[in-house]
């Protein structure tokens, strides 16, 4: 008998306190009448649902479920803050690699100076082939002028003679072109160098 009484308050107080925990569901439909249940109520799926798991417990709110325009709004700015984070990261170690590589801003000019040795020889020596053939071209023109009393072969060779340095002129200055270019990039390239490590420097100084 006593066991069976044991069983018996076991039993309801289970009963109370799964009573006591029991979830009462709250949200207004598309009509605008409040609906309750003890479980999520299907008619306010796309609606925000209130729950508390008591009498005395204050409303916990459920959002609605976003729409998809609104997922779709939120995964964008959820990239553009990810895009800005690592940009923000770069910049820092970008700072970090400055300040390590660079003392001074004749630190920058120096190592400028190095990358455009290469180019410049380029350059030169491009511009000196330029004239030399530019002169061999001028006296085979002159030998042409003064071709009467030459063969039509001899005179078929001078003309393929010209052609070619014609050809050869038009090469060395497509070059020359492209190490113009090649010397503003790299030029472009340290004068952003340089002005970001000022900025980077005054920074430093007004946080000091």
């Amino acid at each position: 008998m006593a066991a069976l009484l044991r069983l018996i308050i076991l039993l309801v107080s289970g009963f109370t306190l799964q009573s006591a925990q029991a979830e009462i569901y709250t949200c207004k439909d598309a009509a605008g009448h409040t609906l309750t249940s003890d479980r999520p109520i299907p008619e306010c799926a796309d609606r925000a649902m209130f729950v508390r798991q008591n009498p005395g417990q204050s409303l916990r709110e459920i959002p609605r479920p976003k729409t998809a325009e609104e997922r779709r709004k939120a995964d964008a700015e959820q990239e553009k803050q990810k895009i800005a984070e690592q940009l923000e990261d770069q910049r820092k170690r970008e700072e970090l690699y400055l300040l390590a590589n660079f003392k001074s801003e004749n630190d920058i000019e120096i190592t400028r100076q190095r990358s455009l040795e290469v180019v410049k020889e380029k350059i030169r020596v491009g511009s000196e082939q330029i004239k030399a053939v530019d002169h061999l071209l001028a006296e085979l023109q002159v030998e042409q002028r003064d071709s009467v009393k030459k063969s039509p072969a001899e005179n078929a060779n001078l003309q393929s003679r010209a052609n070619q340095l014609v050809m050869s002129i038009k090469n060395s200055r497509e070059s020359v072109a492209r190490y113009e270019g090649e010397k503003n990039f790299i030029n472009t390239q340290y004068d952003d160098i340089l002005n970001r490590y000022r900025d980077i420097v005054l920074k430093r100084k007004k946080s000091e």
